[in-house]
């Protein structure tokens, strides 16, 4: 039993809560909190984790206690332990709903039409914080719904008082429509608070694409890692990146009696997954550190049993200096552009001796040259290395990249041969183009690391394995890819391509509609627009052309370094590497609030604009309320727009091409090119009335939109082109002539 999943009846329900049929009718018809039941197949069904949820709010009367049992238990833990049982025989034909009920994707028209000019991370954190109140607090909730139908400020603001208190608290606007709350409601009832919380995160990564995985690990890769772990209670498991936190609660989940401790990079991942752990009833000790802990001199830090980690790929200037300067290293000191190597002995310097950990890594970390092929050198002759798994590409959102997972150990006795496992080849394409593991592919890999561990040797029929040694490794430049040892299985059955296939074009019928209306509304857009006839160079009237200071305040980042990042520090600090296509993530370096308020100069506000002013020009982002009162960062200038320019607008005029031209023809230095707040204050700027400014930004947003869907046109045509080739070069599909 991994998590508790799809669905069951009345009768199912009294029988693994123990109690009697009528007591279940009774539930239901009293409590309108009670989960709504839905129509499978013709029979009214209720989703398992629904139900859970549920009695796990209700305490098992006195009187009613088993032998076993501790005065305060409540159904939901009687329940639980009864469906985790081998006697639970709960139908095979009601498995938890692959592809989306009608009731969800409704759910999702009504997110998407609700977002509105919403910034996409600013809206997940409400939405997402909604979804937590409503869930945490029925009876309010309720109060609220039920009163004031017609004025949505009244009916909203205890909502947003709620949601702005306590260590679960997030930066969310105080005008919140009463649609939203109404559509919060109604995904409760539906899915359950913590089914929910959980699909919504799902779904925000699929909006969010690339940026989705700063925060959010998807089913199939976590259910892998928590697999190959295979933690056992009574024990500690850690998560030094943790995000929203569902890979530790997928372990707590599945494993019961584990003790779980985490660190998130940043402090919004820090409170979704605070939420996501408190929704599922998982009690944990959560923190935050910054990524100075990789190269953090003379640290000590607590040991675990298990560790998990999908730590961000690739992190560049992750150290102030050389890393062989500043600190010892247990294989080796990683390059300064990389840090996947610092994550992984970082692991491992975590890691209680006979423990295990199961680390999410880019492809390229098993084979790359330099410092990482020697630091790879010293973990195979240290025997630490216990397996790598490659997995298969189009797993993760935003990226049809594969990677790998590194199992990893401290033994007294290791083995000195290692298992390369090749599951590139498992996995089915799901209705949103995203590859998902089946269950068979599950155990598959579950299996073949067993049988490892049992002593027997992989069955290389089942999955491509290889067993390799050291003096192997020695002789291929300890390239750890598996691909290039296991032996594969052969090519995929010409049902599963067709089905592969199918699923893609229904994928790119999905796309072109998308695209289809994004067309009609940039073609809107542009239709209404005038075209005047002026003189070449002139300005229509009430346009006028002025320099950049004469409509902003210009301030650079403190040009000294930043004392070391506090771990427990609660006020980010915005770098360059931070700036993203016009938006702020990534990891973030924090400072306490003694230090921040030396640098209240430096501090962000909602309609800033940051750009770098070294290096590589063009970079800049649109402060959001998401990161209202953070630090400006050395390398960038902060450019606070005056209230007569809309900062949208702003946003976009500096991200045109002749501005950035214009920055590179002004720019001083030849190696690192850079500009000051002096020359660039006298950028000339194009500053039209105030409500041509916004229709301007209307207009090109809805560009943007075209762009984007389009992108994922081509995207999924790849996968298409991707999936066709081999079938069509081995002769088992013929083309039209």
């Amino acid at each position: 039993m991994t998590s508790p999943q799809g669905f069951v009846s009345r009768a199912e329900i009294a029988r693994l809560a123990q109690v009697k049929r009528p007591a279940v009718s009774n539930w239901e018809r009293r409590h309108k909190e009670y989960p709504r039941p839905r129509l499978v197949e013709g029979e009214q069904l209720f989703l398992v984790e629904a139900v859970l949820e549920w009695l796990d709010q209700r305490r098992i009367p006195s009187n009613a206690l088993l032998a076993d049992e501790r005065p305060g238990a409540t159904f939901g833990e009687r329940f639980r332990r009864n469906l985790a049982s081998p006697a639970a025989q709960l139908p095979q034909a009601r498995p938890a709903f692959r592809s989306e009920l009608p009731t969800t994707a409704d759910l999702w028209r009504t997110l998407e039409r609700l977002r509105g000019t919403y910034d996409i991370v600013r809206y997940r954190d409400l939405v997402l914080s909604l979804i937590y109140t409503r869930a945490q607090d029925r009876v309010e909730w309720s109060d609220v719904l039920a009163g004031s139908r017609g004025d949505a400020t009244a009916r909203t603001t205890p909502i947003v008082s709620k949601l702005r208190t306590g260590d679960t608290a997030l930066n969310v606007d105080t005008n919140i429509s009463a649609e939203l709350v109404e559509f919060a409601d109604t995904a409760v009832g539906e899915l359950g608070g913590a089914g929910a919380f959980r699909a919504l995160l799902d779904r925000f990564a699929m909006l969010e694409r690339k940026r989705g995985g700063e925060f959010y690990t998807p089913p199939s890769v976590v259910r892998v890692l928590v697999d190959v772990l295979a933690a056992e209670a009574p024990g500690e498991i850690y998560d030094p990146c943790c995000g929203s936190g569902e890979i530790l609660l997928t372990a707590a989940l599945q494993t019961p009696g584990l003790t779980v401790h985490g660190d998130a990079l940043n402090a919004e991942a820090l409170v979704l997954a605070k939420m996501n752990m408190a929704l599922h009833g998982v009690d944990a000790k959560l923190g935050s550190q910054s990524i100075d802990v990789l190269s953090r001199p003379g640290q000590a830090l607590s040991s675990y049993s298990y560790i998990v980690a999908n730590p961000p790929f690739g992190i560049r200037d992750w150290s102030r200096e050389d890393p062989a300067l500043n600190r010892s290293w247990l294989y080796g000191p990683p390059p300064r552009g990389n840090a996947d190597f610092a994550w992984l002995q970082l692991v491992l310097e975590r890691l209680e001796p006979g423990g295990r950990a199961a680390v999410v890594m880019p492809a390229g970390a098993a084979f790359r040259g330099g410092r990482e092929r020697v630091i790879r050198q010293a973990m195979v002759a240290d025997g630490c290395i216990e397996s790598v798994i490659a997995l298969p590409p189009m797993l993760f959102y935003g990226t049809a990249i594969g990677a790998t997972i590194w199992v990893l150990h401290r033994s007294a006795h290791p083995r000195q041969e290692l298992l390369l496992v090749d599951a590139t080849g498992l996995g089915r394409l799901s209705q949103r183009a995203r590859r998902e593991f089946s269950e068979e592919d599950h155990e598959a890999i579950r299996d073949v690391l067993a049988n490892w561990r049992a002593g027997v040797v992989p069955a290389r029929e089942a999955l491509p394995t290889a067993v390799v040694t050291t003096e192997e490794l020695s002789s291929s430049d300890y390239d750890l890819t598996p691909g290039k040892y296991a032996i594969r299985k052969p090519a995929a059955s010409t049902d599963d391509c067709r089905q592969d296939i199918a699923t893609l074009l229904r994928e790119l019928d999905r796309l072109q509609e998308q695209a289809a209306r994004a067309d009609l509304a940039m073609e809107q857009v542009i239709r209404r627009a005038q075209i005047l006839e002026s003189p070449f160079g002139e300005l229509p009237p009430g346009w006028r052309e002025v320099t950049l200071v004469d409509i902003s305040e210009l301030t650079s980042g403190p040009f000294t370094r930043f004392t070391r990042a506090s771990d427990d520090g609660s006020v980010g600090v915005v770098k360059p590497r931070n700036l993203d296509g016009g938006r702020i993530s990534g990891t973030f370096d924090r400072v306490d609030e003694d230090t921040a308020g030396k640098l209240a100069n430096y501090r962000l506000a909602e309609g800033d604009i940051v750009c770098t002013r070294t290096g590589t020009f063009g970079r800049h982002a649109l402060v959001t309320s998401a990161h209202e009162g953070w630090i400006c960062g050395t390398g960038l200038i902060r450019i606070r727009p005056r209230e007569a320019v809309d900062p949208q607008y702003l946003s976009d005029y500096l991200s045109s091409p002749w501005v950035l031209d214009w920055l590179t023809r002004n720019s001083a230095g030849s190696v690192l090119p850079s500009i000051n707040t002096r020359v660039l204050g006298t950028l000339p700027v194009v500053l039209p009335p105030a409500e041509v400014q916004g229709t301007i930004g209307r207009t090109l947003h809805a560009l943007s939109d075209k762009i984007t869907a389009h992108e994922q046109i081509a995207r999924t045509t790849v996968a298409l082109r991707n999936a066709l080739f081999p079938l069509l070069t081995s002769g088992r599909v013929i083309p039209p002539e």
